[in-house]
């Protein structure tokens, strides 16, 4: 817990809305907001510019709160400008190690990726941290926290600066000691000192005096043996002496998390100190994305995947009721109450119109263009884009606009359009379990649920239908096996972990079925089928003569009818979810068409090749195109989720 004293003589009460309640450094209060929450805020000189002032809190308004104090507000009191922040409760990393001793390989991988996933936040959004050391990485109850956004920008060529106390400047990188300004490359040899502190005790150029220091910062190669292989050549290209030779922040975090790099970052992590490392001039290329978790995706549904929420026409079934037992990693448990079984006299909706689209939406920086109709049942309610720094969005309820909700997170929009679903695609990145996030599009809360623990992974997060549960598929992917999944219940916060019988390929994932129940796609080694499970996961049907499903959206919007690649893999069956009998055949339209889901009972969505990118389409079960979706011009730039189109 952070050191807090009593206010002293001079210190204010408030300041503005907030009540100070105590101390936390010079200048540095806790105090409690409106809301009742508690926050930092910090006053700095009365000589900082005002222009100076808003030009650094500006960027930080709009920086998504990944890994970092979030900063809240901001103002003047008086005739000094003030910070806001979240308040994070937990020790320094400097506390940490000095009480505790340093940090081990596991831990130490937990923090360059908590670290670096904040710099490359800040950076992305066009500002800096400029001050980045042991004292300013906090360990709060979800991991590492860089605090003190903001301050060396605010600070920076005022009177102030030079009568502030000067402590060792053992983080500094050589430009910020001659008096650059602070910038991301300085941020990075920041970086790269506090993690070695973190595996040390103490910065890799400290020579036990000021001068002595800074004279090693400048001209000698830094002491990095403390590190573990994995990240010492990268640490190492993030204190180069040269700023133009250190990696980009996001391409540090890629490296972390093991995606494919540039050659030229490559390099940098497979070098030794003061090894060539380029700043590459020209733009990245697209990256192609393998680790575990978007592997899923690839192989599951390419670019695209939909999630239709089911409702089985006919009177509804029984509210979902919450699991009166659930674990991460507990015994069987009624996660979920299936309906009664899907009656045969179900039928799908009566017949839709396809309306034509009236507007264009272009998703920025993507190459993706919407084409949608205020009626559509069907719209875009997330995506996770694939390039650098990899930002998941969700679709704001009524609007055209998409929501930044996080970074490196598959995302799934509820129902109604009020929540998302997010599973994380670096897994243990600040623990050993894996997590769901659920993100609050109305007040931008969140929240986190722990679901299994390494090496089981969650992927592929589906909504129930009443938007009370979120399904997550489990696996191995070291072992390639998939052992059942996991029912998240998100009002109480509480996941339910279900293991069953899971045949075939560990990419295959688990759906929500029309009644209720689960289901997935199999295949025994000579056919593909659909296994619908119980609460307990017992497998309380199976048809093994319906062909391969294709990711989660296979039922539907009725539930009454559902959709799979045909046996002989040429054309598309759509079968009657009751009986299993074959209701339609629906021309393959050649290699290149992707089954993606349902638009509505009467016609699919359909992925094929257009031009140099590819085209989204809705087709009826004569295979004739009826619409056009979405233009994809650049490839598959992102993952792209539809969703039921929230009223």
């Amino acid at each position: 817990m952070p050191d807090i004293g009593p206010l002293k003589a001079g210190d204010p009460e408030r300041v503005d809305q907030y009540r100070v309640t105590g101390r936390l450094g010079e200048d540095v209060y806790l105090a409690t907001a409106p809301s009742g929450d508690r926050v930092v805020v910090r006053l700095l000189p009365a000589d900082v510019g005002r222009e100076r002032f808003r030009e650094a809190m500006e960027p930080l308004r709009g920086t998504p709160a990944f890994c970092t104090a979030q900063v809240l507000d901001d103002g003047v009191h008086g005739d000094r400008p003030y910070i806001v922040s979240e308040y994070v409760d937990g020790p320094t990393l400097r506390e940490v190690v000095t009480s505790e001793g340093v940090l081990d390989p596991a831990a130490l991988h937990r923090l360059a990726v908590g670290t670096m996933t904040a710099l490359v936040a800040l950076h992305q959004a066009g500002t800096v941290h400029g001050d980045l050391d042991p004292a300013r990485v906090v360990f709060g109850p979800d991991g590492p926290r860089v605090i003190d956004l903001g301050i060396a920008r605010a600070l920076e060529a005022t009177p102030s600066t030079t009568t502030r106390k000067v402590d060792v400047p053992a983080y500094s990188s050589p430009e910020r000691l001659r008096g650059a300004s602070p910038d991301p490359a300085g941020d990075l040899f920041s970086w790269g000192a506090t993690l070695a502190f973190a595996a040390s005790g103490r910065s890799p150029f400290d020579a036990g005096s000021m001068s002595g220091t800074v004279n090693r910062i400048v001209n000698d190669e830094p002491d990095l043996d403390a590190l573990p292989g994995d990240l010492r050549g990268l640490v190492a290209a993030c204190l180069a002496k040269d700023p133009a030779r250190r990696p980009r922040a996001s391409d540090v975090l890629l490296r972390l998390v093991g995606e494919f790099l540039t050659s030229d970052v490559a390099a940098a992590a497979r070098g030794v100190a003061g090894a060539p490392v380029t700043r590459p001039s020209r733009r990245p290329r697209p990256l192609t994305l393998v680790a575990g978790a978007l592997a899923v995706a690839l192989v599951s549904g390419g670019a695209v995947y939909l999630a239709l929420p089911r409702s089985v026409t006919g009177a509804p079934g029984p509210a979902v009721p919450r699991p009166s037992t659930g674990t991460a990693q507990g015994a069987l448990a009624p996660a979920f109450t299936p309906q009664p079984a899907l009656s045969p006299n179900v039928t799908e909706a009566p017949w839709q119109k396809v309306e034509k689209a009236t507007r264009d939406i272009e998703l920025p920086g993507t190459g993706i263009t919407l084409h949608e109709h205020p009626g559509d049942p069907v719209r875009l309610g997330a995506y996770l884009y694939t390039k650098q720094p990899f930002g998941s969005f969700a679709r704001e309820k009524g609007k055209d606009t998409f929501r930044q909700v996080g970074s490196t997170l598959m995302a799934a929009l509820s129902p109604r359009g009020d929540l998302v679903a997010l599973s994380p695609i670096g897994k243990f990145t600040d623990s050993s379990l894996d997590y769901l996030r659920i993100f609050d599009m109305r007040s931008g809360t969140q929240f986190t649920v722990p679901t299994v623990e390494q090496p089981w992974q969650g992927h592929t997060p589906v909504w129930s239908a009443d938007g009370s549960k979120v399904l997550l598929s489990v696996r191995d992917p070291a072992k390639e096996v998939s052992d059942g999944f996991v029912v998240v219940d998100v009002a109480a916060r509480r996941a339910t972990r279900v293991r069953t019988e899971a045949i075939g390929t560990d990419t295959l994932p688990f759906t929500f079925a029309p009644d209720g129940s689960v289901a997935r796609g199999y295949f025994n080694g000579k056919a593909h089928g659909v296994d619908f499970y119980g609460p307990d996961g017992r497998v309380l049907r199976t048809m093994h003569w319906v062909g391969k499903p294709r990711h989660i959206s296979w039922f539907s919007p009725s539930g009454a009818l559902f959709v799979t690649v045909c046996p002989k893999e040429k054309d598309v069956c759509v079968w009657d979810s009751a009986r299993g009998t074959r209701r339609y055949t629906v021309p393959g339209g050649g290699d290149g068409r992707r089954l993606l889901g349902w638009f509505n009972d009467q016609h699919l969505i359909v992925q094929e090749p257009f031009k140099k990118g590819s085209r989204i389409k809705v087709i009826d079960f004569y295979g004739e195109v009826v619409r056009v979706l979405a233009d994809l011009r650049k490839g598959d730039t992102a993952f792209l989720s539809f969703t039921a189109a929230a009223r």
